[in-house]
């Protein structure tokens, strides 16, 4: 019997291995609890007011409650540019702490939708990994920008062009944050 067992492969073997699961659980850590455990911050907090003044002159889309919780900061999507070096693990882990602060969202089951696309963003960060790594987190940020703008268009009624340039603005900004911290990591050579 023993040897029946020894002569089979274990299909996982090297594929689930313990430093794989501590991104995993890291990359879902830092969604989740960056999110739920830090006071919220929406985009709109940082933005300069002659920008907000820009997109939005009567100032009504600006100062709706859900699109505030819409551009809400996810400290976890920061993570995304390293997303090359983390692997599935990341994406997983990213995607279900989404998945955690979707259940908490004040905007309704809708929300729940949205790890659905940052897992697709995530994806393409992944498959597009390349010596610049720019074509991946520009996938991200306008898929995850499209996503957002059509939920908030749901919630609130508002001018979807509007509503997709704020979308567009908060992710980038988001991103830009991580692609920095992805080139200073690169530099670095922690993960070769």
């Amino acid at each position: 019997m023993s040897s029946n067992t020894n002569s089979r492969q274990n299909p996982l073997q090297g594929k689930f291995t313990t430093a794989r699961f501590g991104l995993f659980v890291i990359t879902a850590g830092i969604t989740a609890a960056g999110s739920l455990g830090l006071p919220e911050m929406s985009i709109l907090d940082i933005f300069p007011a002659n920008i907000l003044n820009m997109l939005d002159p009567s100032g009504q889309i600006i100062s709706n409650s859900s699109i505030q919780i819409l551009l809400t900061i996810i400290p976890g999507f920061v993570l995304s540019p390293l997303i090359v070096f983390f692997g599935l693990a990341g994406i997983l882990g990213i995607t279900l702490g989404h998945l955690v602060i979707a259940t908490t969202s004040h905007i309704g089951s809708i929300d729940l939708y949205s790890p659905v696309f940052t897992f697709l963003g995530l994806f393409f960060i992944r498959q597009f990994k390349s010596s610049l790594n720019l074509i991946g987190p520009l996938l991200f940020v306008i898929i995850t920008s499209l996503w957002i703008a059509f939920v908030g268009y749901n919630a609130t009624g508002e001018s979807m062009i509007t509503i997709t340039s704020l979308a567009f603005l908060s992710q980038l900004l988001i991103i830009i944050i991580g692609y920095i911290i992805y080139l200073a990591v690169k530099q670095t050579n922690i993960f070769k």
